[in-house]
């Protein structure tokens, strides 16, 4: 079976000070995984709630952010405060109801580059380096095929991160010199192609995997832990360990 992991990001992939002018300490790649069978009735709920609380489609917001939404701006603002606590408490219902497998990888941005200086991988590209053979290994765990499909938001990075799937599936997608017994150079043999970049206001998936990421962001970034704790049980674990949230700092 097809399993589909839909990937988005949270906080920016700029370095902080002292070797940037970021604002965030942290940066989260984050993906829902959703079954083949499962794609049709989550994209159709998830659209019948879009629409239950925007029902002008000239109102309607483009994409579902759970950053916007949980701020009110434009056109969140048309929605009342409670009603937009309502409309996440759906979102994350929805989700939860379906119980699709998470994966996250939440970078300490300072911490890594003081780590590896010069050579440190940037934030966006490092997370996927990270998430790609957890995956992985969640698809030989299970034997199933896997798609990974980003925002074409994306697409500035778009290149190098379709080389980079590319060339793990080929040589394997963690370097030899990273000291981590979990970290080995896997190859990506079940993940079909490459990456897959669609626009977000098309698909559902990334708007989900939008809240899963600020969601996890923001219980890194500012401690604010509420819809994370909601969440946290459906990260990939086997046997007791969690593989599916790997945190790095």
């Amino acid at each position: 079976m097809m399993h589909l992991l839909y990937l988005d990001a949270s906080g920016d992939p700029g370095w902080p000070p002292p070797y940037g002018r970021s604002n965030n300490k942290w940066y989260v790649l984050a993906g829902i995984c959703l079954e083949e069978k499962t794609w049709d009735p989550v994209n159709e709920e998830f659209k019948q709630l879009v629409e239950k609380y925007f029902p002008d489609p000239s109102t309607k917001p483009g994409e579902l952010k759970y950053s916007e939404l949980h701020s009110g701006v434009p056109p969140y603002d048309q929605l009342s405060e409670s009603e937009r606590k309502q409309l996440a408490d759906d979102i994350f219902e929805l989700i939860i109801r379906w119980n699709p497998v998470l994966f996250a990888t939440a970078i300490n941005k300072k911490k890594h580059k003081e780590r590896y200086g010069e050579s440190a991988f940037s934030p966006d590209i490092w997370s996927l380096r990270l998430i790609a053979p957890r995956f992985e290994k969640y698809l030989e765990r299970i034997d199933g095929k896997g798609v990974l499909v980003m925002d074409a938001e994306q697409s500035k990075r778009e290149k190098k991160m379709r080389r980079l799937i590319s060339e793990g599936r080929k040589y394997g997608i963690v370097l030899k010199s990273i000291s981590n017994p979990f970290l080995t150079n896997t190859r990506l043999p079940r993940i079909v192609e490459g990456i897959m970049f669609v626009y977000s206001e098309d698909s559902p998936g990334i708007q989900l995997a939008d809240f899963c990421s600020h969601a996890t962001w923001l219980h890194f970034e500012k401690s604010k832990s509420d819809r994370f704790n909601q969440i946290e049980h459906l990260f990939d674990s086997h046997q007791g360990k969690i593989y599916g949230l790997k945190v790095w700092e």
